[in-house]
């Protein structure tokens, strides 16, 4: 109860957490997101609608989506605002809280949310879907979850707690827990908690292991990476990174989990000490450093199914977007710096769009400003999957440092003049 607690707390910042917070529309009340491996379930037409938190960091709704993608069942999605959750949904789901699924059964009507048969909490959602789609079965054992759970448990108090008197104990309790989680691993075969098949123990398992390993690094360097001495975990994340179901989509990235560590800071510690405000700017550096590392990856233009993807989250949430890159009184991520108007973060989206499409682009100084913006506020998996951010990202670096248009030939009139 403790993890659900504090997780349901992270849930509520969330809205105010991540990089391109408020700029980006989500999808729409009703709007399709049919899953990339539908090809394998047993029609086209969305068959449920997932109702989820707009950040898609919510690891109970990480659960239920990983467990869409992998069994491959087409659904739409209806996203719901943590803050400020719409009547109509307090209306239908009794427990009023992330994830809940509704059939598109008989009774089902589109515009009329509830209408269909829902079912709410995660390992339920799992069970039903197992019980309609049998044929890719998540079923884990209790005593399996088990072992996820004491992780979970464990966690959230160590990683965003003070140094104080009982962070030596909270940090061997998490250890503990880690070190039994690769016992269990070992024991399956694995290199999933029930052996070779992603099972539901798994899908809980990720949304911990993912965003803590990466925010251990900033929050409490000493302690060490969750695999280290543990094979068996350092198993499962590597075939956990090899589920398209997990990483095309649901899975964040380095960047977005480490330039949200400064707000979850300020959830889970006393943001007015001196030492969570040195945790903050060691987060921002670090978040920094990640920037300059996706500016020097040109790989992850490559993968041109992430480029496609980028282009159509940026083309359908531009102006929200453009938007955001030049507010002058930002809620969140106030150390980055915005562009003057909305007009050069329009122009730097221009750029990218065609960038991203395999054609060459640069931009103003201004616009320069506004890329740079675009790629610090951008969160994965929120705007789009971690593989399609990378790209973006790196785009947007590259026209944040490029000469703009027509430097050379101001510089040649420039050097002209003075040997007149």
């Amino acid at each position: 109860m403790i993890a659900r607690a504090a997780v349901l707390l992270l849930g509520q910042w969330l809205g105010q957490a991540c990089a391109f917070q408020a700029s980006v529309q989500p999808l729409s009340h009703g709007a399709r997101r049919s899953s990339p491996l539908a090809a394998t379930a047993t029609t086209e037409e969305p068959v449920l609608t997932l109702y989820r938190d707009t950040n898609g960091w919510c690891p109970f709704c990480e659960r239920v989506w990983i467990g869409l993608e992998k069994k491959g069942i087409p659904y739409d999605e209806k996203l719901i605002n943590l803050q400020d959750k719409p009547q109509w949904y307090l209306d239908i789901v009794p427990t009023t809280l992330v994830p809940a699924i509704e059939w598109h059964d008989e009774n089902w009507d589109a515009d009329t949310p509830g209408s269909g048969a829902l079912v709410w909490e995660s390992k339920d959602i799992l069970e039903a879907m197992d019980a309609k789609f049998a044929e890719t079965p998540l079923r884990s054992a209790d005593e399996e979850v088990a072992e996820v759970v004491e992780v979970l448990n464990a966690s959230v108090g160590f990683v965003y707690g003070a140094r104080n008197g009982t962070a030596d104990d909270k940090g061997a309790r998490f250890a503990a827990a880690l070190d039994a989680l690769d016992g269990v691993l070992a024991s399956s075969g694995g290199p999933f908690v029930r052996g070779g098949e992603l099972s539901a123990a798994d899908l809980a398992l990720a949304p911990t292991l993912e965003r803590f390993g990466e925010q251990l690094k900033v929050l409490k360097p000493e302690f060490p990476a969750l695999d280290a001495g543990r094979p068996a975990i350092t198993r499962w994340s590597e075939a956990m990174d090899l589920e398209p179901a997990y990483t095309r989509r649901v899975k964040g990235d380095a960047y977005s989990w480490t330039a949200v560590t400064s707000s979850f800071l300020r959830i889970f510690a006393n943001a007015s000490d001196a030492e969570t405000q040195a945790k903050i700017a060691k987060a921002d550096k670090a978040a920094a450093a990640l920037l300059a590392e996706s500016r020097a990856d040109a790989t992850a233009l490559d993968d041109k199914a992430a480029c496609a993807e980028a282009v159509a989250a940026l083309s359908k949430n531009r102006k929200n977007v453009a938007r955001d890159a030049a507010d002058s009184s930002p809620k969140t991520q106030p150390h980055v710096k915005r562009a003057k108007t909305a007009q050069a973060a329009e122009e730097a989206i221009d750029a990218a769009l065609v960038v991203l499409d395999g054609g060459k682009a640069r931009v103003s100084g201004e616009a320069k400003v506004a890329a740079a913006a675009i790629a610090a506020r951008l969160c994965a998996p929120r705007d789009m999957g971690a593989p399609a951010a990378a790209a973006l990202r790196h785009t947007l670096l590259v026209l944040a440092e490029k000469k703009p248009r027509g430097s050379r030939l101001l510089k040649a009139l420039q050097i002209f003049f003075f040997w007149l």
